[in-house]
């Protein structure tokens, strides 16, 4: 018999269910909040310049499995996010995240630029989004298709969107045909015919005997009236000079923020063998990684040259390591214990996968 002004037993299991249910809820939001955290730290470390780098990754937590989503460039991004959250506790782990370029459906993923000049912008819609201009024969990077126009990725790093036809799309060996050997710089605005104009500026692949490659793949033979200028990178003396400094420094130790003649770090040693040849560099790897012109990327860097930079990522940051691209594929760098030469062939005694694996992309600082 129920005494007076006592409640029903059901009501204590109606408590306790409630506890439960909102004890389960509030465990929910605690891994969904850490997880969110996790994954907004790591946005943070991968996150240099939203001008040159693109990295917004997000997380949701359902029954115990994280999935990671969003888009970012770099595959160590990912792998990153992932341990960080099994770290965390979570130990099913899935990733949809879309990585960046997209695959171009005709496989030509690269181009150039065929206008006098163009306005890239940071959206792609005409009022007032200026990123960066492209002239005529410049080479960019196609990072995503859109309707009318294209986000491309500039020869210094700058993603904007140019329209469609402003550019002629190239696959990797045209890209590379255009990247390769010597090349001018115009020193005038030149006027082909009606439809093609070349800014002061623009640099062409010289073919020899006054010929220059045009963005639509033909040839046009430069008059003596034209002031221009020939170079050839790979003949440039300041490369070997370059290295020839590089290589006093060999077997000394590698030092955390050094950049002394008793040890460096990785960027402080490519920022003292280039000073001391008198070109001044940004102190930081990932600051030195905006400097120069892209001439190497993932799954393409034949066209390298003693002298250029090489640049790393890993699952920590966005750019972590750099190199001088020595020749013969190798590297001069401090890394390790030691300032080095290290080899990217898996056939060489003094072989390190990283140079492989975590490649990001080279830069060429001097012409």
């Amino acid at each position: 018999m129920r005494l007076p002004g006592n409640p029903p037993l059901w009501h204590f299991f109606i408590l306790i269910l409630t506890a439960i249910t909102l004890g389960a809820c509030s465990d929910r939001d605690e891994i969904q909040s850490n997880a969110d955290k996790i994954i907004a730290e790591l946005n943070r470390t991968y996150f240099f310049d939203s001008r040159v780098w693109k990295q917004d990754l997000h997380v949701s937590v359902d029954r115990g499995i994280a999935t990671v989503s969003g888009e970012t460039f770099y595959p160590q991004a990912v792998r990153g996010a992932i341990k960080r959250l099994k770290t965390a506790g979570i130990d099913s782990v899935i990733s949809t995240v879309t990585f960046l370029p997209e695959k171009m459906a005709d496989g030509k993923g690269f181009g150039i630029i065929r206008e006098h000049h163009v306005m890239g912008r940071f959206l792609p819609v005409a009022d007032k989004q200026e990123a960066t201009e492209f002239i005529y024969g410049d080479l960019v990077r196609i990072i995503r298709d859109g309707d009318s126009h294209f986000q491309v990725q500039s020869p210094e790093g700058y993603l904007a969107y140019v329209s469609k036809n402003s550019l002629r799309k190239l696959d990797s060996l045209e890209w590379r045909r255009y990247h390769k050997g010597p090349f001018v710089k115009i020193l005038q605005n030149v006027d082909i015919n009606a439809a093609i104009r070349i800014s002061m500026g623009a640099r062409l692949t010289y073919l020899g005997d006054g010929n220059v490659l045009l963005a639509d793949g033909n040839t046009f033979k430069l008059g003596d009236d034209i002031d221009y200028a020939i170079y050839t990178p790979a003949n440039n003396p300041l490369r070997q000079k370059i290295l020839r400094t590089g290589e006093k420094y060999l077997g000394l130790p590698y030092v955390w923020g050094g950049r002394s003649g008793d040890g460096t770090d990785c960027s402080g040693f490519v920022q003292s063998i280039f000073s001391l040849n008198g070109i001044f560099l940004p102190r930081d790897t990932d600051e030195m990684s905006i400097v120069g012109q892209f001439i190497g990327l993932p799954g393409w860097f034949d066209s390298m040259e003693p002298g250029d930079l090489i640049f790393y990522t890993s699952g920590k940051r966005l750019i972590t390591h750099v190199a001088v691209y020595y020749g013969n594929n190798q590297v001069i760098q401090a890394a390790g214990k030691t300032i080095h030469i290290a080899s990217m062939d898996p056939s060489q005694p003094n072989f390190e996968a990283r140079l492989v694996n975590d490649f990001a992309f080279a830069k060429r600082i001097i012409d």
